[in-house]
């Protein structure tokens, strides 16, 4: 008995340890390849295009060629519900304002944070359930309104077939209402064309509301999937998969953690615990050009297991956060073209 209770935790030790290794050296090998691949971009410049059905007007200011520039803390996550957070998007009723969740355990429920961190208050999602859930996305709803997707995606031991991604209208936190329920949820069920994954991220194109998910990997190549369009609730898809080079450079990428797309859907940033890629496309580019795009590298603060990764609303940074409390939110600032 003495020797099992001492050989167990040698034994997640020693996993950690390998899974910390591998992940630092795909990270050395993809900055590797990124610096041998590196090329100035042709493709034409255009002004930035703002999701205006649900975002302020104006525009995001954010060029082509631009780089990560500062790291900083603007807040904290503190509550004692939030141990986990795996998945953060930006509120579009309050400015500043966030939308959390916990990881497993959890009941099936949101959680709204303001700029700093502070809870703000607690959603249950009617007729959902939370059986894995890892990240959180923004995008078009039912007739254009804003819409939050939860995905529950997560499936460690290759074993479920109960893959969901649920949408839900975004609660109005400016009417006052911090707390409640939200409308019944919307479920989009799904397999892999190619077997079980597992999986901790998702983006959602702006424009038409296309979900897509990349898998969580620690030897084996990663890989990108998309729903088949339309969306159809309740009935469970064949998912497709996405090719392109970027996604070449993607695969490379080992424990993906989270991802988004920013809210005019011209760029697309993805994390793992140490580092994250940023896909880029002109205005006048389709989505799925960013596929084709030179990905580029950005650094992240470390943190203790980070997961959570979004634009804020103007598109003109991004922010991270962590499971384990207390969470940091970071604000990672773009620069602008020269």
């Amino acid at each position: 008995m003495l020797g099992r209770v001492i050989i167990k935790p040698m034994l997640k030790s020693k996993r950690l340890i390998i899974t910390i290794v591998v992940s630092l050296l795909s990270f050395i090998g993809l900055g590797i390849w990124l610096t041998q691949k590196a090329a100035p971009s042709s493709s034409k410049k255009g002004a930035p295009k703002e999701w205006s059905e649900i975002t302020r007007e104006g525009s995001a200011s954010l060029k082509e060629g631009s780089d990560a520039r500062q790291i900083g803390q603007i807040g904290m996550i503190t509550a004692k519900d939030l141990t986990e957070v795996s998945g953060i998007t930006p509120s579009r009723s309050a400015p500043g304002g966030w939308w959390v969740h916990n990881d497993s355990g959890d009941q099936a429920r949101l959680y709204a944070l303001d700029a700093s961190g502070k809870l703000l208050g607690t959603f249950n999602v009617t007729g959902a359930k939370n059986r894995d859930w890892e990240d959180i996305a923004s995008g078009p709803g039912s007739g254009g309104t804003p819409a939050l997707y939860i995905a529950d995606i997560g499936d460690n031991e290759s074993k479920r077939d109960d893959l969901v991604i649920y949408r839900v209208k975004e609660p109005d936190l400016s009417k006052g209402i911090v707390s409640g329920v939200t409308e019944p949820a919307e479920a989009f069920f799904f397999r892999y064309p190619d077997g079980r994954h597992d999986a901790e991220a998702i983006f959602v194109d702006p424009q038409d509301g296309r979900i897509y998910i990349i898998t969580k990997t620690q030897r084996d190549p990663c890989a990108i999937y998309r729903f088949p369009l339309p969306l159809r609730v309740g009935t469970r898809v064949t998912l497709e998969s996405v090719e392109g080079s970027a996604v070449s450079a993607i695969s490379r990428l080992r424990l993906v953690t989270g991802a988004a797309a920013s809210p005019d859907g011209r760029r697309v940033v993805i994390r793992t615990y140490f580092t994250a890629l940023e896909l880029r496309r002109t205005e006048s580019q389709p989505f799925g050009a960013l596929f084709n795009s030179e990905p580029r590298s950005i650094s992240l603060q470390l943190e203790r297991q980070g997961e959570a990764i979004a634009y804020t609303l103007d598109g003109k940074s991004i922010v991270t956060t962590s499971e384990k409390l207390p969470a940091p939110i970071y604000q990672i600032m773009l620069a602008a073209d020269k």
